[in-house]
């Protein structure tokens, strides 16, 4: 078989002409809990392997040297709330954590840029720029609410996990995610199930 080296050289060359797109990156939770959302305070133009507090952090391996070292096209950032969001300030915690990934965005122009379709990510791959996504991790974010979700969607986000680790009103999570606990709705209720459908037409 191909030698490390080898097969190293092909990844390389076939990331040169395909996009590579990374769904899931919970960085912006970082930024959150280190910094709270200072970005005056953030190098991410560095390596971070050698700053405190991301180099002690298990849940911190991403910066923008990184990024680019592993041919990374397109990055969906997470806007992740707490669970304990759920019923008080979801919506509002959510919003912030969108506003830190477009100013992140912003700030690092333009190897960054904000990316909404297949065709953002085309193009921004062209002109080899790094494409900021947005998704929203859990349904709790939401409120009970279709008009938060539309929201959600004109300000940028192009996806929506409908659960964490945490049932919602109108979904389950995994039972790996609530050790104990057992499913409230078998699933999705009537409005989850409106949920989904909604952003089927969003696209």
């Amino acid at each position: 078989g191909a030698s490390l080296e080898e097969r190293l050289e092909f990844a390389s060359r076939l990331l040169q002409e395909v996009p590579l797109i990374d769904g899931h990156n919970d960085l912006p939770w970082n930024i959150r809990k280190f910094l709270h959302n200072r970005l005056k305070d953030f190098k991410f133009g560095e390596d971070l392997r050698n700053v405190t507090p991301w180099s002690n952090s298990a849940w911190s391996h991403t910066d923008l040297p990184r990024l680019k070292q592993g041919h990374v096209a397109a990055q969906f950032w997470a806007a992740y709330v707490p669970c304990d969001s759920q019923n008080r300030d979801a919506v509002q915690l959510t919003l912030e954590q969108i506003d830190v990934i477009r100013r992140l965005t912003e700030l690092y122009k333009p190897s960054l840029t904000l990316c909404t379709s297949a065709e953002d990510i085309k193009a921004a791959y062209g002109r080899h720029q790094l494409c900021s996504l947005i998704g929203v991790e859990g349904g709790h974010s939401l409120a009970g609410s279709l008009a938060v979700l539309r929201t959600l969607y004109h300000v940028g986000v192009r996806y929506l996990t409908l659960t964490s680790t945490c049932n919602t009103p109108w979904a389950d999570c995994s039972h790996e995610d609530m050790p104990g606990k057992k499913p409230e709705h078998g699933g999705l209720t009537n409005f989850g199930k409106s949920v989904v459908k909604e952003m089927n037409r969003l696209g």
